[in-house]
């Protein structure tokens, strides 16, 4: 699924308030004419978008790769037009959009000038930034690390430890936008965004690159850079294919 996250409460259904999970289930227990529960790979955020997003749902009855179309063209012309079903197919009975998937892969995307035709989906931070400060900063993030300094804490889970795959920054493309990329086994809540604002921190010469890779060994909230604006963080793919595990194939339990 792929959806721009402007309009809604974030993916998880909310009392009284419009969420992805909401309307896909809406438009599919429609299509289908029958209540479906849809299960997320995870949980974005109010104001946060997706272009990789896996959700599945259960469904008694065999349905042919024709239905399968069908019901995908039916879905998406019951959906807001802000909210578009990609691909349906069948797996096995036991998959699980959550907990089966290896890792998650979220793009960041800001620019130092303001981004007129990117507004929904680019944060904007008034240059200048230090791109080689942020860019050591990054290459910090890699293998298993604690994340209180990034995370509200959490009693119901067991530990804020993740285990990353990826931190780097991709060059600017034709409208002078940043693009940084992080993938990890699982996203603990804000936990994306508070990191990309405390990299803009370095960026600006608050916190020295040292520093940031402190955080980590020494967890301070206090001591990290504000959350970075919804607006520009984008769920970009969830793996299942096996391209990054964790050692021993052990996986920590999946929130976001």
């Amino acid at each position: 699924m792929a959806y721009n996250g402007t309009q809604y409460s974030g993916w998880q259904i909310q009392p009284s308030d419009p969420t992805i999970q909401s309307e896909t289930e809406k438009a599919l227990s429609l299509a289908l004419r029958t209540h479906v529960s849809v299960y997320g790979s995870g949980r974005t955020d109010a104001g946060v978008h997706a272009r990789g997003q896996v959700a599945h749902f259960d469904y008694g009855q065999i349905i042919t790769e024709d239905q399968l179309k069908r019901l995908r063209r039916s879905l998406n012309g019951l959906l807001p037009n802000d909210i578009y079903v990609k691909e349906i197919r069948a797996v096995p009975e036991h998959f699980h959009a959550r907990f089966d998937a290896h890792y998650r892969t979220y793009h960041y995307y800001f620019s130092e000038s303001h981004q007129p035709l990117h507004s929904d989906t680019t944060a904007f931070f008034a240059a200048p930034l230090n791109a080689a400060a942020m860019h050591e900063a990054a290459s910090y993030i890699h293998g298993d690390l604690n994340c209180l300094s990034f995370t509200p804490f959490d009693p119901q889970l067991p530990h804020h430890r993740c285990w990353f795959f990826e931190s780097r920054f991709l060059p600017p493309d034709a409208d002078g936008r940043f693009c940084y990329v992080i993938s990890a086994n699982r996203f603990l809540r804000n936990l994306v965004r508070s990191i990309m604002g405390t990299l803009v921190s370095v960026g600006k010469g608050r916190i020295s690159p040292e520093a940031f890779l402190e955080l980590f060994k020494n967890p301070d909230r206090n001591k990290a850079g504000a959350t970075a604006p919804a607006k520009g963080l984008v769920l970009h793919e969830v793996g299942y294919d096996g391209r990054w595990k964790l050692p021993g194939q052990q996986q920590h339990a999946a929130k976001s």
